[in-house]
């Protein structure tokens, strides 16, 4: 490719046109929910949360002087206490259709990790698994929920003429209300709720601080079995609680208490991407107006996660969960909620879903690389 640059984010100009390329790259994609631009500037910004336990370098691709592409490299130091010290990590990539142009930021972010010693690059986190992550492999026909990724998907090609391969499928689940359920498992959970000393309650937002630390505590022990899951950290958690206090719905979201202790949760929030999508990017002066507008005729929940202690997981309090977000959200006039996204090896979730008649209508791929 001529005349073809790869050049790093080194000032405010620079990280202002790494912010604002995906409007060139989809601006003609109907299903593309553009990102709010402040939230993106608090994210990358050098003194944002991933920055207290990470570093990362920010690439930008020029063809005769226009920006084409852009990826970050970073390597994530929470992760190495949990995993492995070889691993660094790509994101927010985003490319026109051409291989050259991509194969020259891959080879700019591996090239940023193999000075720091890295031997696998893995990806796309943007910054954390738990981050808007992965590539949209299957499921191109609709627009993603709340914090969720999408790509046209020539991205996945890009990434195989680069050299990528498969690490592992993450998949998103779309439970009707209207799906018949096995009368079955209505007995299940009202057996469930009669427990002795079990109890499952919605939110109470005059806990909500409260709640949000008994979310941290079981998400880091429920999930640890999960693909590379790690535990969040305190600023994570608290950036977690900001996020999703104005989007979480209290009436669909739950935690279940034995003799007392939280021993379980599962956490329910509007899909608020239609609403997002009609502020394009930004919140003033007129884009929240928008957004509380639309945010009216929102009719999908997404259960965002959802854990259960390990010394409780046999008394099938997820699948009270699981029937009371159905119950609780048709009443709510909510139509439909994806759980997402869940693993390709969490068998146990997956078998869950399917006996509520959910739909798996998309998956997200993670994929890795030697570096040389």
């Amino acid at each position: 490719m001529k005349n073809l640059q790869i050049i790093p984010v080194t000032s405010r100009r620079d990280l202002k046109t790494f912010v604002h390329l995906p409007w060139r790259i989809y601006r003609n994609d109907p299903y593309w929910v553009p990102p709010l631009i402040s939230e993106e500037y608090k994210m990358l910004d050098k003194k944002g949360t991933f920055h207290t336990f990470g570093e990362a370098q920010y690439f930008l691709a020029y063809q005769d002087g226009r920006p084409i592409g852009r990826i970050s490299a970073h390597i994530n130091h929470q992760y190495e206490k949990y995993h492995d010290r070889e691993t660094g990590f790509f994101g927010f990539f985003e490319c026109i259709d051409n291989a050259d142009a991509a194969s020259a930021l891959f080879d700019a972010a591996a090239d940023y990790l193999r000075r720091k010693n890295k031997k696998r690059i893995l990806g796309p986190m943007s910054f954390c698994i738990y981050d808007i992550s992965g590539v949209l492999y299957e499921g191109f026909d609709s627009s993603p929920v709340i914090l969720l990724a999408y790509n046209p998907p020539y991205y996945n090609d890009l990434l195989t003429r680069a050299g990528f391969v498969k690490a592992i499928d993450w998949y998103a689940f779309l439970v009707n209300k209207d799906a018949p359920i096995r009368p079955a498992l209505h007995r299940v959970k009202d057996r469930i709720l009669r427990q002795k000393d079990l109890e499952i309650v919605p939110l109470n937002m005059k806990e909500y601080n409260e709640r949000v630390r008994d979310v941290g505590h079981i998400f880091s022990d429920a999930w640890m079995e999960n693909w590379g899951h790690v535990p969040l950290t305190e600023g994570q958690i608290q950036d977690l609680a900001k996020e999703l206090k104005m989007v979480v719905v209290p009436q669909a979201t739950y935690f279940a208490f034995y003799k007392g202790e939280c021993v379980g949760f599962s956490l329910s929030i509007k899909d608020l991407n239609p609403a997002i999508k009609k502020a394009n990017g930004r919140l003033f002066p007129f884009g929240l107006f928008k957004i509380l507008l639309a945010s009216r005729k929102v009719n999908r929940l997404r259960t965002i996660a959802m854990g259960v202690l390990k010394g409780h997981r046999h008394r099938g309090i997820d699948i009270a969960f699981y029937l009371k977000t159905i119950e609780d959200g048709t009443r709510l006039g909510f139509v439909d909620s994806e759980c997402s996204i869940i693993v390709e090896t969490n068998q146990r979730m997956i078998g869950a879903l399917e006996d509520l008649a959910a739909e798996r209508y998309k998956t997200y791929r993670f994929y890795e690389k030697k570096i040389d």
